[in-house]
């Protein structure tokens, strides 16, 4: 009988409890700590981190985890059997966290993006290669299996080969009431890329066509300033982009667009049409399921993506000739394999479950001893995207993305 892998020791920092009027906690209470809990087969919590000893001991409490620390150096000289950090606080503070845990000699799970510049990913993706570690970015929806099993029919010539696509992502986040915690949102200098939060856009794009943007003519702006404070009087003000607008080229002649905006209220959340030679292929969010707004229990989840798709009979159309306009929509929902769903136990549309997806992907990796994706040097090439688009964005003109050195 073949043993089972050893359970991998994972430490999470920036997993304060915010106790937030709106039942939003921060990403590591809502989503990583929930994740790691229900695969138990696979990874142990040991540690928790936050930068102030009383909320690292409050979350141990709340979810049963042996030791609190309120500094990322001290954690490491204390429990030297760590195996993975989690980099769950704030932008800023990435580079810092993952450098010393990598100086550690620890794999890392990073959220995005990977510092506050391409300088600390450059830095980060190198000093991972150096030390042999193992490394992943927080692009959960990468592990979404309706966007597993999109990359994979491309890959098969489903849609023959990818001629133009549209990536729109419509959300609220920052327009909505929101509580003063989370002012650091809409600081420019605590994200650096102004359009850092078009990351996980970029990663969709990457995976499913199997090839990377190589040129952009990009427009981003702050459309909506200010917005109401949830837990005092006055509004929270922003300076951080919120809206993203992106003409792109992926390889040599895939064209398509990118809309990310932050500011939609009621948005339709992600929709993504790839149109190739021979089909298409589009992802669109499904309804959201219910959540609780109870402390560490779930997260408000946007909603499962569903695949469509249709492939064209050449043959039929040539022999029953019909009007173009007559092509429209007819595409239908393709079922997902049961594959792509590495873990059972949590509501399908829910972070949670992507964020498990990826961690169960990141512990096969491991234990195999190869990469996993989306890694820095994955990483890495989306900073470089957004280095085009700032330069876009200042020269008004198509900028090429330099993937130089990577």
């Amino acid at each position: 009988m073949t043993e089972a892998p050893r359970r991998l020791k994972v430490a999470v920092t920036g997993a304060g409890l915010t106790h937030s009027p709106d039942g939003r906690e921060g990403w590591a209470v809502r989503a990583h700590i929930p994740a790691l809990k229900a695969l138990p087969d696979w990874y142990e919590v040991v540690a928790v981190c936050t930068t102030r000893r009383e909320t690292a001991e409050a979350s141990a409490r709340h979810f049963a985890i042996a030791h609190a620390f309120a500094s990322v150096e001290n954690m490491l000289s204390a429990l030297p059997e760590i195996d993975i950090v989690c980099v769950s606080a704030r932008p800023v503070h990435h580079y810092r966290i993952a450098a010393a845990a990598l100086r550690a000699g620890k794999h890392v799970y990073c959220e995005q993006p990977l510092g506050v510049s391409t300088v600390q990913a450059e830095e980060l993706s190198a000093l991972a290669t150096r030390n042999g570690l193992r490394t992943v970015v927080g692009h959960q929806s990468h592990y979404e299996p309706a966007t597993l099993h999109m990359a994979e029919l491309v890959r098969e010539g489903y849609i023959g080969g990818p001629l133009a696509f549209n990536h729109t992502y419509f959300v609220s986040n920052y327009i909505a009431p929101r509580p003063s915690h989370r002012q650091w949102l809409f600081q420019s200098e605590m994200g650096g890329h102004p359009g850092y939060r078009s990351g996980h856009s970029l990663d969709r794009v990457h995976t499913v066509l199997g090839q990377d943007v190589t040129a952009i003519c990009a427009d981003m702006a702050v459309k909506v300033p200010e917005r109401r404070a949830l837990d005092r009087a006055g509004v929270i003000r922003s300076d951080q982009v919120d809206n993203m607008n992106y003409l792109l080229r992926a390889g040599n002649d895939v064209m398509g667009t990118m809309q990310v905006s932050f500011t939609a209220w009621f948005g339709t959340g992600n929709h993504f049409e790839v149109y190739g030679t021979e089909g298409m292929l589009m992802l669109a969010t499904g309804d959201s399921p219910a959540w609780s707004k109870a402390t560490g229990q779930g997260d408000p989840a946007r909603g499962e993506l569903k695949l469509y798709g249709a492939r064209a009979d050449i043959d039929r159309l040539v022999s029953d000739p019909t009007a173009p306009e007559r092509l429209q929509k007819q595409f239908q929902e393709i079922p997902i394999p049961a594959r792509h769903c590495y873990v059972e136990g949590i509501e399908r549309g829910r972070a949670t479950f992507l964020v498990a997806q990826t961690w169960c992907a990141f512990a096969r990796a491991i234990h195999e001893g190869r990469e996993c994706a989306p890694s820095f040097r994955d990483k890495l090439k989306i900073h470089r995207v957004w280095d085009a688009a700032e330069e876009s964005l200042r020269t008004k003109s198509w900028r090429d993305v330099n993937y130089s050195g990577i």
